[in-house]
């Protein structure tokens, strides 16, 4: 178990606190660092970043419903609803209403939405590149391995 005074340095309330110490400090500014280089790869193929998780997220799990997508690409449900109806009007997803609950919208990826995701992989390969540059694949299952932890943490609060 961890000393508690070995803590504090993370807790904002404490005394000791430093904020370059603070995992969310970091978490933020790699999120929107990520963010705004993925936006201006996105702007380029005229995709904002929320139909880009969207695609992403079926490529993986293939057809899934809209509350799943939003949960998965921590987007809320109007926003995913609305931006998988536009998505469907430019051919790159379906929508259809399952078979087990009427209520439920499913959302698949179509050969157009297929093709977009090839066309963003490719075209931020470069990012991703730079991005994992001097990291190890233990590095890097190690920190996915920690926000999952902090993620538990936060979810059971």
């Amino acid at each position: 178990m961890n000393n508690i005074e070995d803590l504090n340095k993370y807790k904002p309330a404490s005394d000791s606190f430093e904020f370059r110490q603070f995992p969310f400090y970091w978490i933020v500014r790699v999120s929107n660092a990520y963010m705004m280089k993925m936006e201006k790869s996105l702007k380029k193929l005229n995709i904002n970043s929320t139909s880009w998780r969207i695609l992403l997220i079926l490529r993986e799990q293939g057809a899934l419903s809209v509350t799943d997508i939003a949960a998965h690409a921590v987007v809320k449900m109007p926003t995913i609803t609305k931006s998988t109806y536009k998505m469907q009007t430019e051919g790159l997803v379906q929508i259809k209403t399952s078979d087990n609950d009427r209520r439920v919208s499913i959302v698949v990826l179509t050969e157009k939405g297929s093709k977009a995701v090839s066309d963003i992989i490719n075209n931020t390969k470069k990012t991703f590149e730079h991005i994992y540059d001097g990291l190890s694949s233990n590095e890097i299952e190690q920190l996915n391995e920690v926000l999952q932890k902090l993620f538990i943490n936060i979810d059971a609060y």
